[in-house]
């Protein structure tokens, strides 16, 4: 059995601590920093008070300097260690990883296996026709701490809540057949009643577009009909009407002035004849339009 062992140094010969005249040098940086306690910098000594902050400067600097010398000293020998004993690992590494490649490839072959397994006991539970075993596959089935017994109670439960969800897409009040297609590819119940709700919608703004197009062409039939019912009037009365044309006084309107303006009049036999009256009145010239 190998063992590994530290022969040089010991426990007991690692370094502790490192001596160093720490509270001689405290106290002299200490008295020295009493100096600048409370010291005032005019423009007129500014350039003291740089040349002072370049010596406080470069005395840290001399501090940080032997502290990473004393540094590199203590981590020499544990750098070489390191080396080392990466050298061995290295060594260990190599059989663990052709060991961790068989386990592998055995642990795949299991789960190839526990497929063809779970693939026939999906033909057991009895799905819907619609249902493959695609649609409904769960990874972890394969993993080893999984029975099969859990397997066939998770299809039984999926297989249940696909038959209540189908259920409810066939009462469905429009598009079910629709929805339930969706339905068939996706296993997705939201999905599925969307579908049938955007095709509702669509069915219903074509109705509306319907309805709307038959009404304006009941209203264009109307005022047609009312224009023929209309007609009939105006030519029963044309005669009475046009006889207006030789009593219109001409001496009382300058000719240059006239205008000529041709229009058609649908109203009752009563309207037609105020308005007869009323050009009459106003010494207005009308006569038939051919």
């Amino acid at each position: 059995m190998l063992e590994l062992k530290i022969l040089s140094p010991q426990e007991d010969g690692f370094v502790r601590e490192i001596e160093w005249n720490h509270e001689e040098i405290k106290a002299g940086i200490a008295a020295m920093m009493e100096d600048y306690r409370g010291l005032v910098f005019t423009e007129n000594s500014i350039k003291e008070a740089k040349q002072d902050r370049a010596n406080l400067n470069k005395l840290k600097a001399a501090f940080e300097d032997e502290r990473k010398r004393v540094k590199k000293l203590c981590m020499e020998p544990y750098n070489r260690f390191e080396k080392q004993l990466k050298e061995v690992t290295v060594l260990i590494d190599e059989p663990a990883k052709l060991i961790d490649a068989q386990i592998k490839e055995v642990e795949q072959m299991k789960r190839e296996e526990k497929r063809k397994e779970v693939q026939e006991l999906f033909k057991t539970i009895g799905f819907q026709n619609f249902v493959t075993v695609e649609m409904i596959w769960d990874e972890k089935w394969l993993n080893a701490s999984v029975p099969l017994s859990k397997v066939e109670s998770q299809m039984k439960d999926i297989m249940y809540r696909i038959g209540e969800e189908v259920g409810t897409i066939n009462h469905l009040q429009e598009f079910s057949f629709e929805a339930l297609e969706v339905y068939k590819k996706t296993l997705d119940l939201t999905q599925a009643i969307r579908k049938g709700q955007e095709l509702a919608d669509i069915q219903k703004r074509k109705e509306e577009a319907r309805l709307a197009k038959e009404k304006a062409e009941e209203e264009r039939k109307a005022a047609e009909l009312a224009a023929q019912n209309a007609e009939p009037v105006a030519a029963a009365d044309a005669a009475e009407v046009t006889t207006a044309e030789d009593t219109a006084p001409e001496a009382t309107v300058e000719k240059e002035n006239l205008m000529c303006l041709d229009f058609r009049v649908w109203g009752t036999k009563e309207q037609l004849m105020a308005l007869r009256d009323y050009m009459k009145e106003n010494h207005l010239r009308f006569g038939k339009v051919e």
